[in-house]
């Protein structure tokens, strides 16, 4: 299965990144920290602070998100709803139409002009039946295709497919495109692709990060940017969690079962901290 191939866009001081690629990682590692290394957090408030604003990052980035669901909603049901005003076929009328009309052709003489009258009329009323029908199978293609529009406006340029299991074969990128020099190594690499391929992530221009404007970086971000520099930058992998890494930086930890940026590895009794309930520390 191909894989879009995106342009590799370079990163900007003012797209942020973050540590963990949802908010879920982001909290486990926040509560981690409150209770197991308390005078760590008192000493370096900025560590559990940049998780928060993380969150509210990935927050944002999801609600930008839903926003173009529901606009894709709208246009599904308003588009449903001129589904439910297309006609059927007026077939029938025809095969009434036809034996009459097969009558008059039948005499073995010339028809007088009464019957060529009645002949014509007949035979008119079945092109019409079939003009009708030919309007209907239009309409109906015109709103599918409207639909499919609306589809491919709301999927943009992410691998979507219907059986995620479509795409734990996947290894290599055929064609090689631009952004694939920039992959994390094995095995992360082909865990990478499996998330591209069954649409879970996929590349963005910084520009295009919602609330990529709104703070810093953090986590495993790349300080470049400075002016002047003409090197490439790597393109930025945006995941439907909301988390931003730049793509050379994702890595992937089987102990908490997630993504995270290169040089922050997380603690695996993150994990422990998941959902309410306290648990003890060791």
């Amino acid at each position: 299965m191909a894989i879009a191939q995106q342009a590799a866009m370079p990163a900007t001081p003012d797209a942020r990144t973050t540590r963990f690629r949802d908010v879920c990682g982001s909290m486990d590692e926040l509560k981690r920290l409150v209770c197991e290394a308390p005078a760590a957090v008192a000493a370096r408030p900025d560590t559990p602070c940049d998780l928060i604003a993380d969150a509210l990052f990935m927050l944002r980035g999801m609600e930008g998100r839903l926003a173009e669901y529901e606009h894709f909603r709208g246009q599904v049901t308003a588009i449903a709803r001129e589904f439910q005003e297309v006609g059927g076929s007026r077939g029938a009328e025809a095969v009434a139409e036809a034996p009459l009309l097969e009558t008059l052709l039948r005499q073995g003489r010339p028809l007088h002009e009464p019957e060529r009258a009645e002949a014509l009329e007949r035979a008119e009323n079945i092109r019409g039946v079939a003009q009708d029908l030919e309007n209907t199978l239009l309409r109906y293609k015109e709103l599918a295709l409207a639909l499919e529009q609306a589809y491919r406006e709301v999927k943009g340029d992410r691998m979507w497919v219907l059986d995620e299991s479509e795409a734990t074969e996947t290894a290599a990128l055929p064609g090689q495109p631009e952004w694939a020099r920039w992959l994390p190594p094995s095995p992360h690499r082909e865990r990478m692709l499996r998330w591209f391929t069954s649409g879970r992530a996929h590349l963005v221009p910084p520009a295009e990060v919602p609330g990529g404007t709104s703070g810093g970086t953090s986590g495993g971000a790349d300080a470049a940017g400075a002016a002047g520099c003409t090197e490439p930058r790597p393109p930025l992998v945006q995941f439907q969690d909301g988390g931003v890494m730049p793509l050379p930086d994702v890595r992937w930890s089987e102990e908490i079962r997630s993504f995270y940026a290169a040089g922050t590895p997380p603690n695996p009794r993150g994990r422990l901290y998941r959902g309410r309930e306290q648990k003890g520390q060791s």
